[in-house]
């Protein structure tokens, strides 16, 4: 587990409701479970792209602490040369050289590190530009929809991908440096256009819910579930994201139950799909 990057973050053992959604809908207006197919792998697609994106950051960012000082770097981009690499590069401080860059390969889990000093591309200028454009317009507009836990428990952790050229999408998903818990809740994304205008903002959960790995006697949890009321009937991509990064070794599946099918969706790790229950 990634310890020099805040990134742990919050889940529940008891039934809570969730409302996961700024966009209202209502269980009348809902498509039938026979014709859920479609929206459920999608969420799963996303949720392991999500997952990839952060898991990549992880290991680039454990990698460029061995290296160097956090006083010695500036920041950092991500992205995907193609689709089963991440790559994460580090500058200094001046953003005008390369420290370090790590290409994580989704296939093998391996990563390449390149940790010699180079001036910094256009490509990686361009990157940086976007980014600082995005996440500027996402505080300034959604900043205070969005909440997050205390410093002393986590900071919230960025991740951008870019779905095509007309849609880039940013998450905001909060961190914790508490160990043994699966983070589900206070987690949030602005989808982007072409010209890099906000033109959606989503509110997955309106809880920040703590989700143990292990029991009062020290025993590893095979399962953990929470609820989604109608705002939000589905499993997330957050939520699938957040499990992958913090289950347990024996923990292969979560619960969520939503109010508005009255159904279980269940993630299951091994099939790599949602099951409706």
């Amino acid at each position: 587990m990634n310890k020099n990057r805040i990134a742990l973050a919050l889940c529940a053992i008891a039934v809570i409701f969730v409302s996961c959604s700024t966009t209202r809908n209502g269980s009348r207006h809902l498509p039938p479970l026979s014709e859920l197919g479609l929206i459920l792998d999608s969420i799963v697609d996303e949720g392991y792209q999500l997952y990839y994106s952060e898991r990549a950051n992880w290991v680039a960012t454990d990698l460029v602490f061995e290296h160097y000082q956090p006083d010695q770097l500036g920041g950092s981009v991500s992205y995907q040369p193609d689709k089963n690499t991440w790559t994460v590069v580090f500058f200094d401080q001046s953003y005008e050289n390369c420290l370090l860059e790590c290409q994580f390969d989704i296939d093998s889990n391996h990563s390449v590190i390149s940790d010699s000093i180079r001036p910094i591309t256009a490509t990686e200028q361009e990157l940086l530009r976007r980014k600082q454009a995005m996440f500027d317009k996402a505080v300034n507009m959604y900043g205070s929809e969005m909440s997050f836990a205390p410093s002393s428990f986590g900071n919230p952790n960025i991740d951008i991908i870019q779905f095509d050229e007309n849609l880039t999408r940013v998450y905001f998903l909060q961190g914790t440096i508490q160990h043994n818990v699966i983070p589900f809740g206070n987690d949030y994304s602005i989808d982007f256009d072409e010209k890099l205008q906000p033109i959606a903002f989503r509110r997955y959960h309106n809880s920040l819910i703590h989700c143990p790995t292990k029991n009062e006697e020290g025993e590893e949890v095979r399962m953990t579930w929470h609820s989604h009321l109608q705002d939000n009937p589905y499993i997330t991509p957050t939520d699938i994201c957040n499990f992958l990064l913090y289950r347990s070794e024996n923990m292969f599946e979560f619960v969520v139950f939503s109010t508005a099918y009255e159904r279980m969706f269940t993630f299951n790790l091994v099939q790599r799909r949602i099951i409706i229950q």
